[in-house]
């Protein structure tokens, strides 16, 4: 009885044995066919996925510094100038549109030469943008006035040909003003102090006799007007 139980077990292990071996061999062959494929989906995702956090979360660059600009010029083209991150792009902008891009020097300067602007206000800034084209913020905005007008000097005395006599009257008080703000006024070779409402008043010694005294008023876009008063003084 004994011996044919140990027959039936012999035999159920046997079975056994052949079902655990073609559980095994289809395990394997799921493995090759199905599980490496997926193990390299996975490989190439974790690939992708490390790439991702450095594009993502690249620092962006530090706006460009635009120095030496002018406020205003009556020349129609201008130089603009400054420094930023060196190997890096500036990207220039002017009344809004982009006219340009420059790589920055090895010590961080730039310079964009010729840039032509329109007559009244031109409004200046630019971004810096690194390989991958990640933008700085906006840089600080400057406004450059085209001015092609001669500043206006209006003198109220003394007039052209006036004649001084005397001690009390060899001060001469010039007395004016000009049309715009920001201009200079020379009297001679001495500059006169405008108040707020562009008016002046410069006393000026005369010398003996018959001289030239030469009026020049200079705004701030570098355009000039002058004029030249004959004046005398007998002591």
């Amino acid at each position: 009885m004994s011996s044919r139980l140990e027959r039936i077990r012999s035999k159920r292990a046997g079975k056994q044995g052949v079902w655990l071996l073609v559980i095994a061999l289809l395990l394997v062959v799921v493995t090759i066919f199905w599980g490496l494929p997926a193990l390299a989906r996975l490989a190439g995702n974790m690939i992708s996925t490390d790439n991702t956090p450095s594009q993502k979360y690249e620092l962006k660059p530090t706006p460009p510094i635009i120095s030496d600009i002018p406020e205003a010029t009556h020349s129609a083209t201008v130089a603009i100038n400054g420094y930023a991150q060196p190997g890096i792009d500036v990207v220039m902008y002017l009344n809004g549109a982009e006219i340009g891009r420059k790589l920055t020097s090895e010590s961080g300067t730039f310079t964009f030469q010729n840039v032509p602007i329109e007559s009244g206000d031109n409004s200046v800034y630019a971004y810096t943008s690194t390989a991958q084209g990640m933008m700085s913020e906006k840089s600080k905005e400057y406004t450059i006035t085209l001015d092609n007008e001669k500043p206006t000097v209006t003198l109220d005395s003394p007039k052209d040909g006036d004649v001084f006599r005397g001690t009390s009257q060899r001060i001469a008080t010039f007395v004016g003003g000009v049309n715009e703000e920001g201009v200079k006024v020379y009297i001679g070779e001495r500059m006169a102090i405008l108040s707020s409402d562009g008016t002046f008043n410069l006393p000026y010694q005369l010398v003996e006799g018959d001289q030239e005294i030469a009026v020049k008023a200079v705004d701030l876009a570098g355009n000039e007007a002058s004029t030249t008063l004959k004046l005398r003084w007998e002591p």
